[in-house]
This record gives C-alpha cells, sequence and structure tokens, in this order.
C-alpha cells in the first residue's frame, strides 16, 4: 500500500484524464511528440493560496561542485541532450543523434551527503529518483558483463556498512540501466540519510554491488530528484526486474516533504561557467544577483522518455512552455516544450529557431555536424538574445553564447550556445541557467524563474 504522500507525488507526473484540464497552449505544444516520449502536465501536491518564495536558511543550501568524467571533461552522460540521444538512435525521431561521448557536452554537479554518518559525494541528477552509493565490495563489469578491477568504474570512496535499519521486507534490489547504458544493481534498506543540516530518517536507499559505470573518481553515488514513479525497485533477486515485480517507494525528496523537514520546492542556482552552484531545499539559494522584481510562473511539465525492449530505462524531466524568443529585434512565438537541465551546456532549439539565432551572429554561425553544434569565429560579434518566460525577457548575457574552450581544430572556430534539437524536446541548458535561479515548485506544480544575468 502506497503511503497518502507518496499517491500525491506519484500523481504529479500522472497525464489529466480530463482534456479539459490541459490548456490550448500546452495541446499545441504537445501535439508534435517524438516517438517514444509523452508530456504530462503535472499536478500540484500541495493546495495553497500564496505563491510567495521564501529564502531559505543556509542550513537547507547545499553548494554543488563541478566533476569531470575520466572519459572526457566536458562528457556528462546523464545530461537530457545525451539521453535523448541514445533515446532517438533506439527509438527513432532526429535531432539526437549525432549527441555522443564526444559532443554531449554537460557538467556534473555533485552534493555532499551522508549515509548513517559517512560522508559520500553523491551526483545530482533531476531526472531520475534512486538515492544509491556504491558499496566497498562492489563488482564493477563491463557491458557484456564481464568482471574488472574496481577502479576502472571510477568511483569515489564507497560505502563500508550494512544498512543502518537493515534490509526492506520483503527484500527489494535496485535495478536501473541509465540511457548510455550504465547499469547498477544491488539490495534495497534503510539508512538515515543527511544533507546539511537536513536528516531524512530510515530512508530507502541502494547500496550497489554491481555497476557497469562511467565515474569521475571523485563521487560514490547518485541522488535523484525525479518522481516516485520512476523509482527503480523490485521484488525478489537481481535478476527479477520486470515490471511486474516493481515496488514504488519514497524517493528522497519526498520523504523530505513527508516527514515535515521542507516546504515541496527546491532550488537550483547555476553559476557563470558551470564553476559552482547551489542547491535549496525548501525554498530560493541565496544566490548572487537575483532581480526579484521580475518573477516569472510557468506550468509544470513532465517529459516522459517511455522505456522500451532495448534499454529498460525511464526518464523524467522538468519541462516548461515558453512564450517565445527575442533576437537581433525579433521576435518568435512558437509554443513548444523545453527541458530544463543544468547537466547539458547548450541550448537545443527547434532547427528554424536555432539558425536563426545562429545566422544573427556576425559573422553568421556555421553548422558543423561532427559536433551536432554551430560554430562561428572566437571574437564573433553576439546578438541580443533573450527567452520570453511569462511574458518577460530573461536575456542571456553574452558571456555564456561562445564556448571559447571548444574550439575546432580544422577551422578555429568556437562552438556557439544554441543547437539544432531537430524533433524535440528542446533543452534549457546551463547557457540558460546561468541567467536565472530555478525553483522547482512541486507543491503547486510550477516553474519559477528569477533572472541572475549579472552578478
Amino acid at each position: 500500500m502506497l503511503y497518502p504522500a507518496l499517491m500525491l507525488w506519484s500523481a504529479l507526473a500522472a497525464v489529466s484524464s480530463a482534456a479539459g484540464l490541459a490548456t490550448n497552449l500546452a495541446a499545441e505544444a504537445f501535439r508534435n511528440a517524438p516517438p517514444a516520449i509523452t508530456y504530462s502536465m503535472a499536478k500540484p501536491i500541495q493546495q495553497v493560496t500564496s505563491t510567495k518564495l521564501v529564502k531559505v536558511a543556509p542550513q537547507n543550501v547545499q553548494m554543488l561542485r563541478p566533476v569531470n568524467g575520466v572519459y572526457s571533461k566536458r562528457y556528462n552522460p546523464r545530461s537530457a541532450a545525451a539521453l535523448l540521444g541514445s533515446h532517438q538512435r533506439l527509438a527513432g525521431g532526429f535531432g539526437y543523434q549525432n549527441i555522443t561521448s564526444t559532443t554531449a557536452y554537460g557538467t556534473q554537479y555533485s552534493v555532499d551527503a551522508q549515509f548513517n554518518g559517512h560522508p559520500l559525494s553523491l551526483i545530482l541528477d533531476t531526472g531520475s529518483s534512486d538515492t544509491w552509493a556504491v558499496a566497498r565490495s562492489f563488482h564493477c563489469i563491463d557491458y557484456s558483463g564481464q568482471s574488472l578491477p574496481q577502479d576502472i568504474c571510477g568511483f569515489g570512496d564507497t560505502y563500508p556498512e550494512p544498512f543502518q535499519y537493515g534490509r526492506t521486507d520483503p527484500e527489494t534490489h535496485l535495478f536501473i540501466q541509465y540511457g548510455d547504458g550504465e547499469i547498477v544493481t544491488g539490495p534495497m534498506g534503510f539508512s538515515d540519510v543527511t544533507l546539511g543540516n537536513i536528516t531524512v530518517k530510515k530512508q530507502q536507499v541502494c547500496l550497489a554491488n554491481t555497476t557497469y559505470w562511467y565515474g569521475n573518481n571523485q563521487t560514490s553515488g547518485l541522488l535523484g530528484l525525479a518522481f516516485p514513479s520512476l523509482t527503480n525497485a523490485y521484488l525478489g533477486d537481481t535478476h527479477e526486474h520486470n515490471w511486474d515485480n516493481q515496488v514504488l517507494y519514497s524517493p528522497l525528496f519526498t520523504s523530505m516533504v513527508s516527514q515535515g523537514l521542507v516546504d515541496p520546492v527546491f532550488s537550483i542556482a547555476i553559476d557563470r561557467n558551470a564553476s559552482t552552484g547551489m542547491l535549496a531545499f525548501g525554498g530560493i539559494a541565496p544566490a548572487p544577483g537575483l532581480d526579484w522584481s521580475r518573477t516569472a510562473s510557468l506550468d509544470m511539465i513532465i517529459t516522459n522518455v517511455i522505456s522500451i525492449p532495448e534499454t529498460a530505462y525511464q526518464y523524467s524531466f522538468y519541462t516548461i512552455i515558453p512564450d517565445g524568443w527575442y533576437f537581433d529585434k525579433t521576435t518568435n512565438t512558437k509554443k513548444v516544450p523545453y527541458i530544463v537541465d543544468s547537466g547539458t551546456t547548450l541550448n537545443y532549439l527547434p532547427p528554424q529557431l536555432a539558425d536563426s539565432i545562429n545566422a544573427a551572429f556576425d559573422p553568421p554561425s556555421i553548422y558543423l555536424w561532427t559536433y551536432g553544434a554551430y560554430f562561428t569565429a572566437c571574437d564573433a560579434i553576439i546578438p541580443n538574445v533573450a527567452v520570453i518566460l511569462d511574458g518577460i525577457k530573461f536575456t542571456l548575457n553574452p558571456m555564456d553564447l561562445i564556448y571559447r574552450n571548444l574550439v575546432d581544430p580544422l577551422t578555429g572556430l568556437c562552438m556557439t550556445a544554441f543547437a539544432d534539437g531537430g524533433a524535440g524536446p528542446y533543452i534549457l541548458g546551463d547557457a540558460f541557467m546561468q541567467n536565472a535561479l530555478v525553483v522547482f515548485d512541486v507543491g503547486q506544480a510550477k516553474m519559477r524563474f528569477i533572472p541572475r544575468q549579472r552578478y
């Protein structure tokens, strides 16, 4: 039986059964979903009349640290771009198929956590729901299941103890296959989990004992902030992970809310050049440069990447529908869904829009298929570009629109921040998030944005 709070959170990602509940704007944006992608209107879990955003106490703020992978310092295998690339190569569609380990530019961020007082560094992931750490005696394997030395999987400190409160009853295990092929499996049990001064009691977690993993030699696992419907707990041994023996459970942030530790809101601020960031539970992170006079509020939409036989994974992303884009004294008001993802470097736009914005650089940007991105002169004149949210122009700082450290060696050109997203779903990545604090108000099913262009 599901706990009442968990039932409410599960409803958050459910598709509305009444077509009249979806706005005309959403209906227009949902009309042309790519293969094996669905969009759904989120439902609020806390009916309140006030929409006031509250700054949280410092003890509820976690600093985000960028971490680099061992295969490529610019590759994030769990970015929305990388996952959609893997998905489209299997399910069809176009736009992300050429986004691979050499072109899926993105930054992974880690947070400090504790399992039963033992410090761990965990990758932050808003696209998945499970929280896990690797056990000291884990087995590292390759894609075919052959054993490898532990250091090949690239973990940081391992967790040295059994579960603080023992295994789940009945016994369950985690099995998750991420979009890039990484696999994590292991028993599930209960432990107190601490983030800053917030301690979630008897949280269900996994101690991974078998992994196929692209590690960074720094982090020890992953902290998921998506929905209970995406948890990956299964009854029985690790060989049994079919949908008919899947068991939903309350993931970490859901437990924070149900235990009365925080309000059902978290916020993320990514600093310029993806150097640092903040994650705040229960309210607004105290980031510098916030323009409180212009706060946008949009309906929260859920983009679901549907599990298909070849993948056995599911991902879900927080998504919005902007009013449009402003660039070079031109306004484009076509309504399409955009995933908000701190793990993706670039902004992925509809093809015609990406082409138009890139043409506004001086000299105009050119598309290089090898990268799936546009390049221009490293000293190009940058156009004035803004994304329009809730009627407010969120201007993107020119500093964020050319990557002078991403240079094509053949042409000497630098990558721009606007890529072709094909059939979608489209992505607002770090090039946008460095210009706004993003509030995930799951209590009211809203995404809220506060400009921070200059800081």
